[in-house]
């Protein structure tokens, strides 16, 4: 069956396309298809508190023309979910209701908590020993999302309006103590934890460090590239590292959340998997067919 997730987020628009059956008892995701568009929502929402006419239009041409690679690809079922940026616009759901009326398209508004669960259920996809300890740490334009898993069960979650793109607007650097007085109310102290962590600038700094995909790194060495990048201008950072433009800004108050989490937690060791929102989009899609 060929699935479609459209991702909302408060920094890019991914739309992401896959055959998705089950081989040997497991849900397998074959891309088809993955494009990305940088029009960064949350630049206007974490600055003004709502979506601007420019960027309600860009959004609009966005959908309209992923709409028309999902019916090219032949895709029998698709979903939109909108994130922090959207749940947090004063006018989002006057935003989405007029793009409905344009367009015939539906947006989902995810809540924080929402958010937090489909991209936890990429977690049972994973090979990743069971009897471990984790936190799963997914780091987005406007949100944290916060997940202890303990013996390969869910045991708390919580989403935090913390993000890469709102450090940026609010020249930030430093986590919540709410993050900080959570991990520590809940976590076991008498249990070692590892990290999981998601989202793409994870996955540029993997790349950045020449690290596989199922290979962990030491938080320590995440720590030495935040140092390396805080010192580089953006275009620097895009012609040392090959880094998109988009990302050249939000990296480094990313890679700020990830470390300063996982050292709060007294975290040493760190997994990054490649899923993020619409993997897990399409997989709760499959599930409910």
């Amino acid at each position: 069956m060929r699935l479609a997730a459209v991702d909302i987020g408060s920094n890019a628009i991914r739309l992401f396309v896959a055959e998705v059956f089950y081989q040997e008892g497991k849900i397998e995701l074959d891309k088809i298809s993955h494009t990305r568009i940088p029009i960064r929502l949350g630049e206007d929402v974490f600055t003004f508190g709502r979506i601007s006419e420019k960027k309600e239009k860009q959004l609009t041409q966005v959908l309209t023309g992923m709409s028309l690679i999902v019916d090219s690809l032949g895709v029998d079922h698709y979903r939109i979910c909108a994130t922090s940026a959207m749940r947090s616009a004063e006018n989002g759901r006057e935003v989405v209701n007029a793009i409905k009326a344009q367009t015939g398209l539906t947006i989902d508004v995810l809540s924080g908590a929402e958010e937090a669960d489909i991209i936890f259920g990429n977690f049972e996809q994973q090979e990743l020993p069971k009897s471990k300890n984790y936190l799963f740490i997914d780091v987005g334009g406007g949100s944290t999302e916060l997940t202890i898993i303990e013996n390969f069960e869910r045991k708390q979650s919580q989403s935090f309006e913390i993000g890469t793109v709102r450090m940026l607007i609010n020249e930030q650097e430093k986590i919540p103590k709410a993050i900080s007085n959570w991990l520590k109310e809940n976590l076991n102290s008498d249990l070692n934890y590892e990290a999981i962590a998601t989202g793409g600038n994870i996955s540029s700094a993997f790349k950045i460090l020449e690290k596989k995909q199922r290979e962990p790194i030491a938080v320590k060495e995440l720590e030495v590239l935040l140092k390396t990048l805080s010192k580089l201008s953006n275009h620097e950072r895009v012609k040392k590292y090959s880094i998109r433009p988009d990302r050249a800004d939000v990296i480094v108050p990313a890679l700020n959340l990830y470390t300063q989490v996982s050292n709060s937690a007294n975290i040493e060791k760190m997994f990054a998997p490649k899923f993020g929102l619409a993997d897990g989009i399409i997989l709760r899609l499959f599930k409910s067919l």
